[in-house]
């Protein structure tokens, strides 16, 4: 998956699920203050932090992520985008 492909799934993500980014690229220095892991997709433009207006379940979330070339991540309080196949840490 190209950069480009990867913002247009995520564009795509967001339109259907009311999503909204909090966080993309980052710098080794922000990656680290805000605790990321050591080779995060964030580094390179390949991941995002998204929130919603009003969530569908996760398991729907994941499903259409996954049709989208994307792996959802839950995290505790935004879901983590990035390309299926990432391997992160």
């Amino acid at each position: 998956m190209t950069r480009a492909e990867f913002r247009d799934a995520v564009y795509t993500y967001c339109v259907m699920f009311g999503a909204s980014e909090t966080s993309g690229f980052r710098t080794h220095a922000r990656n680290q203050a805000l605790k990321g892991v050591a080779h995060s997709p964030h580094l390179v433009g390949f991941a995002v932090d998204v929130v919603y207006d009003a969530a569908l379940s996760a398991q729907e979330r994941a499903e259409w992520a996954r049709r989208l070339g994307l792996l959802l991540v839950l995290e505790s309080d935004h879901d983590h985008l990035q390309p299926l196949g990432w391997e992160a840490g």
